[in-house]
């Protein structure tokens, strides 16, 4: 049942910009590398410090980005992110530890792909993994041309 969800999950977010690229053969060779993971709301995914080791699309649901601020104890909201999103990339490409924490909203079903996972991906399929890569820095783009143009605005 559970990779039947994940395969219909997966077509469910071709649009969206981190499945975009993929065909449909292309779709079927990904979807067992998923699982599936349940947020409820309040509890967290990840915390900063965490050691990355996956990374998340959000399928339904809420999660708030936040970092620890200068002062212990206080945090900012970096960002709230919602269906077709994808959170804890940075790990995947810089092994380091989780840069914030995320914590769910509200409920929030998750696609997981673990970065163990993704190297077998890699070995069996990579022209997938390229277009997979390739979104991945989409959107890593796309979160620092915002970053650029808040920080003008700050200054």
């Amino acid at each position: 049942m559970k990779k039947e969800q994940i395969r219909e999950f997966i077509k469910d977010l071709k649009g969206e910009i981190v499945f975009f690229l993929f065909n449909e053969k292309e779709l079927e060779e990904i979807f067992p590398f998923f699982e599936l993971r349940h947020f409820p709301s309040n509890s967290v995914v990840f915390r900063e410090g965490d050691e990355g080791n996956f990374i998340c699309f959000i399928l339904s649901g809420k999660l708030e980005v936040k970092k620890e601020a200068e002062f212990k104890g206080n945090q900012i909201i970096l960002a709230i992110l919602g269906k077709g999103s994808l959170v804890g990339e940075l790990s995947l490409f810089d092994k380091y530890y989780r840069s914030a924490t995320v914590e769910a909203v509200e409920d929030t079903l998750l696609l997981v792909l673990k970065n163990s996972t993704l190297d077998e991906l890699i070995e069996k399929y990579p022209q997938a993994v390229i277009k997979l890569l390739k979104s991945f820095i989409r959107v890593l783009s796309l979160r620092l041309r915002k970053a650029t143009e808040r920080l003008t605005t700050i200054f």
